[in-house]
């Protein structure tokens, strides 16, 4: 008699798979919000500085990158569910040794393991997309993932802050670890398998090759790095500002409240995308969400400049600049991947690779200068929005043939 194997996951509807996937790849950038508004109670635990305390951020960060960087390859050669199950298990391996650290090395270590482990998630959610949609479908269910992955991302400073307030920053991890069984559960029992068994097969030396093949692509290049100076703008701003908060006398709560200006503005140019990108196209859209980016960056730093540093001037015109994002991000993202359609793993992971790398440089290079005014901070984001705005022109994307099939 034949054993019987694992029961087969049940199918999802493309919405459903759509939530669940989204549902996955936000426990990377849920778990990096919910403790952001954190920053100041964990420097005061640990009597850190604040450049020893954004390398809880920035290490993170890398780690994230070197997970993204890993997971693409490994899910184009053994397959998506088995590295996506994989991702979840280490992130719980990280939380709990951020529950119990008792020093900042300890808590260093845990949010290195737990931000690898959640890169398989960002990372291979995206490769799913490009293993069921073409290259114009799929930047629509990218902006559509993205609308429903930004739900978790967007409350999670309010939750930080007011778990943080209410029983500590520990706390935070114990609430990371139940989100985290949840999910992993749902994702073993309906994630389906979209990497092709023979597509599987291929060698690790093929696989290699094909992916350094991308990195020669100029046009591949440009878009990472478009894509990456944009993403620095967002990561280096939440970093520090949590800092400025304080230092104007307002509580975590209060910044996680006024997050959710930023997350508002980032879903609704990622709405924006689903409904027009088919008409507009998608390079349109690219050269609109930069230039708005750019625009906006300047009214904040204006503002800054005039003095006027109440939240409001702070938050509203990033919320502009977020909402110029959702229309640049996915785009950006889906061109790249569609560049490699056989190893659409390895196309994201490198993508992401270079986002959470010049990410975290932003981060750290952000703490070297002060927190008690909101000038650096903007200064920083008009003068990378100016980055971001010439390599439209002077970075070679705007053609995006994909790779052969044969």
């Amino acid at each position: 008699m034949t054993e019987a194997g694992p029961p087969a996951p049940q199918p999802l509807a493309d919405r459903s798979l759509i939530v669940l996937l989204a549902a996955i790849a936000a426990s990377g950038p849920f778990a990096m919000n919910v403790y952001l508004p954190a920053l100041p109670v964990v420097q005061a635990h640990f009597g850190a500085t604040v450049p020893e305390m954004n390398t809880t951020v920035s290490i993170a960060l890398l780690s994230f990158a070197v997970g993204i960087l890993l997971h693409g390859p490994l899910s184009d050669r053994y397959g998506r569910r088995p590295v996506i199950l994989g991702g979840l298990g280490v992130f719980a391996l990280g939380n709990l040794l951020c529950l119990v650290a008792p020093t900042l090395e300890v808590l260093l270590a845990g949010r290195a393991v737990q931000s690898f482990g959640s890169a398989a998630g960002l990372v291979v959610a995206r490769a799913m997309l490009g293993d069921l949609y073409a290259r114009e479908k799929m930047a629509r269910m990218l902006a559509y993932l993205t609308m429903v992955m930004v739900v978790g991302p967007t409350v999670a400073p309010l939750i930080g802050g007011a778990v943080t307030d209410a029983w500590g920053w520990k706390s935070l991890f114990a609430v990371l670890l139940m989100a985290n069984a949840a999910v992993l559960g749902f994702t073993w029992r309906h994630l389906p398998e979209t990497r092709a068994a023979g597509e599987r097969s291929a060698s690790k030396a093929a696989l290699l090759g094909e992916s350094f093949a991308l990195l020669r692509r100029r046009a591949f290049l440009g878009l990472a790095v478009q894509a990456g100076v944009i993403y620095a703008t967002f990561l280096a701003f939440i970093s520090i500002v949590p800092y400025v908060m304080v230092e104007l006398g307002r509580s975590s709560t209060e910044y996680g409240l006024w997050y959710l200006l930023l997350a508002g503005g980032y879903f609704v140019g990622n709405w924006w995308v689903t409904r027009v990108a088919t008409r507009v196209g998608l390079r349109r859209l690219i050269v609109a969400g930069t230039t708005g980016q750019l625009v906006f960056a300047a009214l904040g730093l204006g503002l800054m400049l005039a003095g006027i540093w109440h939240p409001a001037a702070i938050f509203i015109p990033f919320a502009a600049l977020s909402l110029a994002q959702g229309l640049a991000l996915p785009n950006l993202n889906a061109s790249a991947v569609a560049l490699a359609p056989r190893t659409a793993g390895a196309a994201s992971s490198m993508l992401g690779f270079s986002q959470q790398f010049i990410g975290a440089s932003a981060v750290q290079f952000m703490a070297l200068f002060s927190t008690q005014s909101p000038v650096p901070i903007y200064v920083f984001c008009a003068v990378v929005s100016v980055v971001a705005w010439i390599s439209l022109y002077a970075l070679p994307h705007g053609e995006v043939r994909p790779q052969a099939a044969g």
